[in-house]
């Protein structure tokens, strides 16, 4: 039995209080397309829609910070920081030991107000401490995992991290402040003359403190290790004697690998066969500069025959860091001048060319020098590029300025957003291009950063913050 009114199955009800209308003729097959065609873009752009809102967006926010308490200094290394903090109640400062990459704290100490706490190597940290003039250093090395006390030995004086162990001098029974005797006469100054003595140079096992090998200088000649990169340190240990003789040593074992004897005699205020643009495994500079105790000038030899090359003298120059030659590269020196920087032959001392505006070398990769605008304080402001074969600029990074330089030639620069936001990034020297990947709510001139494994700190107005790299 049905119910009155009710609709049989199968049938279509209708609704006659609406009036029949005929339906819309059909459209072409050309109009119908080109409606398939609207429906699926439309549909196309949605789903792109949907995909780019599931992505996420590059962050520029950092990954760790330290906030609130007040961080002092800071230093990265091994995949570890050191954040030094200020203690408001009671003497001294706090010292953290954190991962670099979360976060976790690892292990802490208390500092007294003469003490510091630095890395060595990635694998440990000195203890140090600011002591009055004549009194004997000690360093005390840690774990730099747990800060467990390795090994401690006093009259040391750390150099650098060389072939994976820890470079030393001892200084036992060799004054502390040594003695600088200046000849003033005339009124561009000579070469000065520090206190000499005999030198002894370590190579110690970090975790132990044994020596691995050791190496004496006598009095009277100089070593010099100024040929360093961030994390490995100097390669090569080179010796000048009073008579000319130049030796190179292996800082894997000390032992000889060349000796040259260079046409030239004197005193040695300094010398260097390197500089510290030149990263480990570049090859070394053909020539070397010699500074001689009495006179003006530089003197630039030849290390293969020993031969005299060319002498450079600045009537103008009152220092040694102020327009005195030095290697830029390889097989190129630079010169600072007032109006800009100079490019020199190493092998015969001629103008190559000069580049208006900018007056110092930052970086280099391959024939591109990086340079900037050295200004009062020693900060760089504009920077650049350049190809190091003619001199000129390649690209003008505007605005930017040099942080950092970082593995495989890259730069981390910065650039104020406002007056007090900067925005962070890694520049590509050669192609110009610049990733940004952080931004820092309150920045003030150049602070102090630090970059290891892929990550980048930076203590600024008083907090730690560490970014990704790009």
């Amino acid at each position: 039995m049905r119910e009155s009114g009710s609709v049989p199955d199968g049938m279509i009800e209708l609704d006659l209080t609406v009036p029949w209308e005929p339906p819309e003729a059909s459209h072409p097959p050309r109009v119908r397309a080109a409606r398939r065609w609207i429906a699926l873009a439309a549909v196309a752009l949605v789903i792109a829609g949907m995909v780019a809102a599931s992505v996420p967006r590059t962050s520029t926010d950092p990954v760790l910070t330290i906030d609130g308490v007040r961080v002092l200094n800071a230093a990265v290394r091994g995949g570890r920081v050191i954040v030094e903090l200020y203690q408001p109640e009671g003497a001294g400062r706090r010292v953290e030991v954190l991962s670099l990459r979360d976060g976790t704290r690892l292990w802490s100490m208390g500092l007294g107000i003469d003490q510091h706490l630095t890395f060595l190597t990635d694998n440990v940290m000195a203890l140090t401490a600011d002591l009055p003039a004549g009194s004997p250093h000690t360093l005390t090395v840690l774990d730099a995992a747990t800060g467990e006390r390795l090994w401690q030995r006093t009259r040391l004086s750390y150099l650098g991290q060389a072939a994976g162990r820890i470079l030393a001098e001892d200084r036992t029974g060799v004054a502390d402040e040594p003695l600088i005797v200046a000849d003033l006469a005339g009124e561009i100054p000579t070469y000065l003359t520090m206190e000499q003595h005999d030198q002894r140079y370590l190579a110690l096992d970090e975790r132990t403190g044994a020596t691995v090998w050791e190496v004496r200088v006598p009095k009277g000649s100089v070593a010099d290790f100024n040929w360093f990169d961030a994390h490995s340190g100097p390669t090569v240990m080179s010796e000048l004697s009073p008579t000319g003789v130049l030796r190179l040593r292996d800082l894997g074992t000390g032992a000889v690998i060349a000796t040259h004897q260079l046409d030239w005699s004197g005193t040695i205020s300094s010398f260097t066969t390197g500089g510290p643009l030149l990263r480990s495994g570049t090859a070394l500079p053909d020539q070397v500069l010699i500074d001689t105790v009495g006179e003006r000038g530089t003197d630039v030899y030849d290390r293969a025959t020993g031969r005299l090359l060319w002498h450079w003298q600045d009537n103008h120059s009152n220092g040694r860091d102020d327009g005195s030659p030095y290697p830029c590269t390889a097989e190129l020196f630079c010169r600072r001048e007032e109006s800009g920087l100079t490019a020199v032959d190493p092998r015969t001392g001629a103008r190559l060319w000069h580049l208006d505006r900018y007056n110092g070398v930052l970086d280099h990769a391959g024939d591109t020098l990086v340079v900037g605008v050295w200004g009062p304080g020693g900060n760089a402001q504009p920077v650049a590029t350049v190809d190091a074969r003619t001199g000129r600029v390649v690209r003008e990074l505007e605005g930017w300025e040099l942080t950092a330089g970082l593995p495989g030639s890259r730069l981390v620069v910065w650039k104020p957003a406002d007056d007090r936001t900067a925005v962070l990034g890694v520049a590509d020297p050669r192609s110009g291009r610049i990733t940004v990947f952080g931004r820092v709510a309150r920045w003030h001139g150049r602070p102090d950063c630090f970059q290891d494994r892929g990550m980048f700190a930076c203590v600024i107005d008083g907090a730690l913050s560490v970014w990704r790299l790009p």
